[in-house]
């Protein structure tokens, strides 16, 4: 059985092209979740417009390869990429102590 009757697909038809304000619109008019009718829409082949993806935010702050570079610099150890070698954490110990 479907949530949806054929005055609701026609209304969604009417409307397109759907975006996500649209979507939240009919969402809240049919007591349905905007998810459901994003959904529907592309069940059904209507043009669906999505919002561009945020670009994700950048780090502020030494990264983890930054952190591992300042601790072979400070205790001279060769310089190599990657995480600390058994005997690199050990020679990390004895300056700690």
């Amino acid at each position: 059985m479907s949530n949806y009757t054929e005055k609701m697909v026609a209304e969604l038809r009417a409307a397109t092209p759907l975006n996500l304000e649209k979507a939240k619109a009919f969402a809240s008019e049919f007591g349905l979740s905007h998810r459901s009718i994003i959904s529907k829409a592309k069940q059904l082949g209507l043009d669906y417009e999505a919002q561009p993806k945020r670009a994700a935010s950048k780090r502020v702050g030494p990264t983890k390869a930054d952190l591992l570079d300042g601790i072979r610099k400070a205790l001279t150890l060769p310089d190599r990429e990657g995480d600390l070698t058994k005997a690199e954490l050990e020679s990390v110990l004895e300056h700690l102590a």
